[in-house]
């Protein structure tokens, strides 16, 4: 993960825009710590960690020291 490379999201929108097949049933998002948000129910759940560190300040450089 270390090579791994964080997109804008004007880059990940062209990238995306590139992608010339129709979508398979394993095309998921994957947050950084590897939970693949594979349901309405994931997306959800994550959305709503997200919301509570925002609210609380916190970023994700937080979780690196």
């Amino acid at each position: 993960m270390a090579n791994a490379r964080v997109l804008t999201g004007e880059e990940w929108v062209a990238a995306a825009a590139k992608i010339d097949r129709p979508p398979t049933p394993d095309d998921v998002s994957i947050t950084l710590d590897g939970r693949r948000l594979d349901s309405k129910e994931k997306v959800l759940a994550f959305l709503a960690e997200v919301e509570a560190d925002v609210a609380a300040g916190r970023t994700v450089l937080d979780g690196l020291v």
